[in-house]
């Protein structure tokens, strides 16, 4: 099964970065992670060649049919709502998903071991 990769890319004015990072690490990424099927939230900062959108969220979903779920759900909705009441106004994001491609996980037929492929 290929998990989904959701990016979520930001722009935030070097004044409020104290008070983003935090909400982003201590509430926005604890409450992605409480949606079923969600396995990780990672952030990242920009050092090379991102100029507009400096800070990018990785967040894994377990696949494809639950990311399409999620989106939907009243759970990312709420995400939605919460970080533009805190952020909306001053921030700028761009959106993208990803279903992973290789290495992928296959069950061997009679054998029952998983090989990478």
């Amino acid at each position: 099964m290929a998990t989904v990769l959701f990016v979520v890319k930001a722009t935030i004015p070097r004044k409020k970065e104290a008070a983003f990072n935090r909400w982003y690490n201590y509430k926005h990424c604890p409450q992605f992670l409480r949606y079923p099927g969600a396995v990780s939230a990672r952030r990242y900062k920009a050092i090379l060649g991102e100029d507009k959108y400096r800070y990018m969220a990785v967040y894994e979903v377990q696949d494809e049919k639950t990311f399409r779920a999620l989106m939907k759900s009243g759970h990312m909705k709420t995400l939605r709502r919460d970080y533009d009441r805190w952020f909306g106004k001053v921030s700028e994001r761009a959106r993208f998903a990803y279903t992973q491609v290789w290495p992928m996980m296959l069950v061997v037929p009679f054998v029952g071991s998983f090989i990478a492929r």
